[in-house]
């Protein structure tokens, strides 16, 4: 399937009604680590290729260009060396983190919606994806054949307003990460898992399972992650995505870095990922199937 055609659909300059944020922030975030020297950054421990735990170390494509985000521009916006501390986060409490002020920055594998973007603020996008449907080799899985089946899916995933609008009938098992989706397919619990394809590739590499053993769909949808920060925080949310610009700046060391993570996985780096960073924009959920809004 063709999917560069569905690159200009991704980015776009947001809106004004997007710009104005609705509410302040709880406290201004650029105060608070110029008082403490610290900021608190999300991370997923199992995200991979972008936002995992190896040896207890938070590690990833996208948790290595925060670091660097925080150690330049945020530090220098500061004028002093800020230290981070990492505060693990899930798909169901990720935004509750940011919104409640126990996070500064969530670094990990969030895709941008407009649903979040009225919860969150996110920075340009920083990795793209796109959502598949895996099931056990033998068939391939699509929507239609879900009907009256069983599909896993990931709580808190933007994925379930997906299913939601595309088909009926469907008995979902709430999983809390891919590998518990790629458990519940050996298990038999559900005919197909759905999810971001390198998190499910990551899901599969980790448990040391073979690629043949698994069949995936066409893409569903485009998922286009960023840096999310609490909504109304404009001058910090600025600072995060100008870090992200200057990291990208550097393009081919930015897509080595990139093509670091996912060779890990023995997957290439996608031409969505490679373009955006080439060409940093605020960016949007494009689903394939409903492209009438993108």
């Amino acid at each position: 399937m063709q999917l560069r055609s569905f690159i200009t659909a991704l980015a776009y300059p947001l809106t004004a009604a997007l710009i104005v944020l609705a509410t302040p922030a709880q406290a201004d975030t650029l105060d608070n680590i110029k008082a403490t020297g610290t900021i608190n950054i999300g991370y997923r421990q199992s995200s991979q290729p972008v936002s995992y735990v190896v040896n207890d170390n938070p590690t990833g494509f996208v948790v290595d260009l925060c670091r660097d985000i925080v150690a330049t521009t945020i530090s220098d916006a500061v004028k002093k060396p800020v230290k981070i501390k990492f505060v693990p986060v899930t798909a169901q409490n990720r935004l509750a983190m940011i919104k409640d002020g126990k996070i500064d920055m969530e670094c990990g594998s969030t895709t941008i919606t407009e649903e979040r973007q009225k919860q969150v603020g996110f920075s340009v996008v920083d990795f793209v994806t796109t959502s598949r449907l895996v099931s056990l080799a033998g068939t391939k899985p699509s929507l239609p054949s879900l009907e009256g089946k069983t599909l896993a899916l990931k709580a808190g995933s933007s994925h379930i307003e997906l299913i939601s609008k595309m088909v009926g009938g469907i008995h979902v098992l709430s999983v809390n990460d891919a590998a518990q989706g790629i458990q519940a397919l050996q298990d038999h619990k559900a005919v197909a898992y759905l999810d971001d394809e390198l998190l499910i590739q990551g899901a599969i590499h980790k448990a040391g399972l073979d690629f043949k053993q698994f069949t995936f769909s066409d893409p569903l949808s485009v998922e286009p992650y960023g840096i999310a920060f609490r909504l109304g925080d404009t001058a910090f949310g600025k600072l995060v995505s100008a870090g992200v610009r200057n990291n990208f700046s550097h393009t081919e060391k930015a897509i080595r870095a990139a093509e670091s993570y996912s060779a890990e996985l023995g997957v290439p780096v996608n031409t969505l990922t490679r373009d955006a960073i080439r060409s940093p924009a605020y960016s949007r959920q494009c689903s394939l199937i409903d492209k009438g809004a993108c």
